[in-house]
């Protein structure tokens, strides 16, 4: 698989990497323009990875809802695994702790048993006296020294994960790295010299040129694989995840289905939402307006525990009641104006409001908006209860993706109470600011 060849697409829940009629297909969320496939695979992956550090709570999320991870990287057909990491991109860019792989580095050890039993065989080694006595610099012994090896396995990584950072994410390898950065960097020089060439890479160049890269990169792991004398569990995982990245993932000829991404996208959705809506507040330790959140899937380090301490306080005093704790998406405060939000991924908004069906079972579109209206409801009976609230008004707002932000209003009849408005939120400039916190 080349990712220039990947055909780019408009999906529905699902968004990643899948296999249609034996062909790639990258789906995209809703909203999104079609961009080049590395492009767009570039900021999927560290929109995946932000809201992954998020560490959301299982509990609370359908396990279909696309964040429960396998370890291995194999996709599942059931329920209980969602997230797809077939390429091995998380494992190898994400979760692989460079400092671990330090301990695969082989180091050159002499075996000195003495003078050997076939002196004459070191004659050459040997500086000769005045009365033609040899004299040895070193007793000559044997070296263990691979040509292939664990510490290649290291410097094979090093090199596709530099090529990674710089030539796909385009981003500073220390993004990933930290502080190994640059003894990683140095062992990614020292490989290449040896059995590379400056322009090897996966994403530069031409579709041909990437290819012979990638043959070049597949023989190296398969002479660096049959050249370890030793194999431990570290070196085990490694491998398969480079042998997975390097022979486009576990996709097997003739199945279709997810490979890399996840099935539902609205959790990472909601993610992305709620640090737009910070973003246009500005700093979160001075939020003015925004008064409460579910900031379970805050992305971390944007706001302190005493700050969500207060967003938990507040949203039980108004929202817990008869048994339930309601959990509001976002409540906002902007002077003696309240409004209550919920973010939906919806491919596109309702402008009329859901109805029963006929079998008398309740849409999840029409729970959608009986939930938002409670949240309306309770918060004008919370406004209305305290004194120096007196006269606030309350709005209620919809977030959905879309190409460009704009806000319409709802109208219906009889008119909504209090009103609501659908807000387009921009699905390619909300993914980029969210990404962009893939470098802190």
């Amino acid at each position: 698989m080349l990712v220039r060849n990947v055909d780019v697409v408009h999906g529905e829940l699902g968004v990643g990497l899948f296999v249609r009629n034996g062909r790639y297909e990258l789906r995209v969320p809703h909203g999104l323009e079609v961009l080049s496939p590395q492009a767009t695979l570039a900021l999927l992956f560290k929109t995946f990875v932000v809201f992954r550090r998020c560490q959301p709570a299982p509990a609370r999320l359908d396990r279909r809802d696309g964040v429960v991870q396998q370890r291995g990287g194999r996709g599942s057909s059931e329920h209980d695994v969602s997230f797809c990491d077939a390429l091995a991109l998380d494992e190898l860019f994400d979760r692989v702790d460079p400092r671990s792989l330090l301990s695969l580095c082989e180091r050159p050890a002499r075996l000195d048993h003495g003078m050997p039993a076939r002196f004459d065989r070191h004659l050459h080694l040997a500086l000769f006296d005045n009365r033609g006595a040899a004299h040895f610099e070193r007793i000559p012994g044997t070296r263990r020294v691979a040509r292939h090896g664990q510490a290649d396995i290291v410097g094979l990584y090093c090199v596709l994960a530099l090529d990674f950072y710089r030539n796909f994410l385009c981003v500073d390898p220390s993004c990933g790295w930290g502080a190994f950065a640059a003894e990683g960097e140095a062992l990614a020089e020292d490989f290449r010299q040896r059995y590379l060439t400056p322009q090897d890479s996966l994403y530069q160049a031409d579709a041909q040129a990437n290819e012979r890269s990638r043959e070049q990169f597949r023989h190296l792991l398969t002479v660096i694989d049959r050249a370890s004398p030793t194999r431990d569990v570290r070196y085990c995982d490694l491998h398969d995840a480079l042998h997975r990245y390097l022979h486009a993932g576990l996709a097997p000829p003739g199945r279709e289905g997810q490979v890399w991404g996840v099935r539902d996208f609205w959790a990472v959705w909601e993610s992305v939402c709620l640090y737009h809506a910070i973003q246009q507040d500005g700093d979160a330790e001075r939020l003015p307006t925004l008064w409460t959140c579910d900031h379970e899937h805050l992305p971390r380090g944007i706001a302190n525990w005493r700050l969500e301490t207060d967003w938990a306080m507040r949203r039980e005093q108004v929202f817990s009641r008869n048994e339930i704790s309601r959990r509001p998406d976002l409540v906002r405060r902007n002077g003696q104006c309240w409004t209550a939000v919920d973010f939906k991924y919806y491919a596109e908004p309702y402008w009329k409001r859901p109805k029963w069906s006929q079998d008398e079972v309740l849409a999840k579109a029409e729970r959608d908006f009986l939930n938002l209206e409670i949240y309306g409801l309770m918060l004008r009976t919370h406004l209305l209860s305290c004194p120096e609230h007196v006269g606030h008004e309350v709005a209620l707002e919809m977030w959905v993706p879309g190409s460009t932000d704009i806000v319409e209003q709802v109208i219906g009849l009889p008119a909504w109470d209090p009103p609501l408005a659908i807000r387009r939120v921009a699905t390619h400039a909300a993914l980029e600011r969210y990404g962009g916190l893939y470098g802190r």
